[in-house]
């Protein structure tokens, strides 16, 4: 099966054409991006190199992966915009992969309890905690204390874009995953994806939606105001 992994999520951008077969991956192109450009400038020139050097059109792919969420509002929703735009030509399923889930991919094999975090500002984290690959909780988001209080007792290795931060908030004591594998990934994108599928997780690219944890900034600013009124 060939699938195209995209990610938007956070700062960095990733988008991977894979060919997995009986859940192993055969060949890939990657490409992963972390610089000053926005995710609507970088997003479908990465999509259209990937394929290009992979050897691939859009007609070849039959499914397509993409984190829906949780992560940056604005990133969450180019990354869910541009696999719905590529999805109905052909009616593609699509599988919304949880940006947690493909971040504890990256450290599939890693022994312990594994902790994918994202930096959601405020102190406050978007996070789920695995155990030996099976997760142990759902998508949530919390304080760097509520987080440490979970983890409490547990041999811990972290990784995400929040790995960093929540370490320093809680004065070490956790291993960090290395940078190569401690951000976002497509390819565990196109692995989550192609498990999804599997179970009969995909959808339509009708039905392909943003997952938020919690209101968007604006307008948690607006509902702000409002109690000033």
């Amino acid at each position: 099966m060939l699938i195209l992994g995209v990610d938007s999520t956070a700062v960095t951008a990733s988008v991977a054409i894979a060919e997995v077969k009986e859940g192993e991956l055969i060949s890939h192109s990657l490409f992963t991006v972390k610089n000053k450009m926005t995710h609507s400038e970088n997003l479908m020139p990465m999509i259209d190199h990937a394929l290009q050097v992979y050897g691939a059109k859009v007609s070849d792919l039959e499914l397509l992966a993409v984190n829906a969420g949780p992560g940056s509002f604005t990133g969450v929703r180019i990354g869910v915009a541009t696999v719905k735009g590529l999805a109905f030509p052909k009616s593609l399923p699509c599988a919304p992969v949880s940006t947690l889930d493909s971040l504890a991919q990256n450290l599939e094999g890693v022994p312990g309890t594994v902790c994918a975090l994202m930096d959601a500002r405020r102190n406050q984290f978007y996070y789920a905690i695995f155990e030996n690959g099976l997760r142990l909780t759902p998508d949530s988001c919390g304080s760097a204390e509520e987080i440490a209080e979970r983890l409490a007792g547990k041999d811990v290795t972290l990784c995400g874009d929040g790995a960093l931060v929540f370490a320093s908030h809680c004065h070490g004591g956790y291993a960090v995953a290395n940078p190569v594998i401690r951000e976002q990934n497509a390819l565990s994108v196109a692995l989550c994806g192609y498990r999804m599928y599997k179970e009969g997780k995909a959808v339509s690219g009708k039905e392909l939606r943003p997952v938020y944890l919690r209101v968007p900034q604006a307008e948690r600013e607006r509902l702000e105001r409002l109690k000033t009124v």
